[in-house]
């Protein structure tokens, strides 16, 4: 085995921390210990982890060894290609209840609407976990920034309206957006949302379309 065991144990110890790029340590935990518990070392390339916004990828040398199929792997079927080195694991507790890391992973993420995702290929084994954190902070920010629209939008329809309720006479639309100091398209939505509600009436149409409060 080309690596020395020491410096894989010092690997594997390090992700005994949760990663900040998902809310699932188990997941995170889980695929790395067996992209170095499974890689072939034989191939002269690396475990490699990198951690996007929304998703962290884990990517071993190797791909699923005697012949195994990834359904079979996640239905907890086992090949050990380096049994002495999850002999070492085991013993020092970072391996528990082997064969059934996948299974935890896809458990790490039954409350989630994305799974998780295992690639095989030839000679690599990649795993995709997406980062709870990061969606479920997303759709909060989506949320707040509609709140925020909404308030823009009331306001600005409550300018638009005072300026008709103000006016001894019906006003066009640039009329509006000169007294308001409102753009073309705040002017317009506001109308559109005034017209609906029944707060203004119309009267014309095309360039001499005029706008009174009701």
């Amino acid at each position: 085995m080309p690596t020395e065991p020491r410096s894989i144990v010092a690997a594997v110890r390090s992700v005994s921390t949760p990663s900040p790029a998902t809310s699932t340590p188990t997941s995170w935990r889980e695929a790395v210990i067996n992209a170095f518990v499974h890689r072939d070392y034989l191939l002269h390339s690396n475990v490699k982890v990198e951690v996007f916004d929304d998703r962290m990828e884990i990517i071993s040398p190797g791909g699923i060894p005697d012949g195994l199929t990834l359904a079979e792997i996640k239905d907890g079927l086992t090949a050990a290609r380096n049994p002495r080195l999850i002999h070492i694991l085991d013993k020092m507790k970072y391996i528990e209840n082997y064969g059934a890391g996948i299974q935890r992973i896809y458990r790490a993420y039954e409350s989630f609407h994305k799974d998780p995702q295992f690639i095989v290929r030839e000679n690599s084994f990649k795993v995709v976990l997406p980062n709870q954190n990061y969606v479920r902070i997303t759709e909060q920010e989506s949320i707040m920034r509609g709140e925020q629209n909404n308030r823009i939008t009331e306001l600005n329809k409550s300018k638009v309206l005072e300026v008709l309720k103000l006016s001894d006479r019906p006003l066009k639309r640039l009329e509006i957006q000169a007294k308001t100091g409102l753009t073309r398209d705040q002017v317009v939505a506001a109308l559109k949302s005034l017209r609906r509600e029944g707060s203004i009436s119309v009267l014309g149409a095309s360039v001499n379309t005029r706008y009174l409060a009701e």
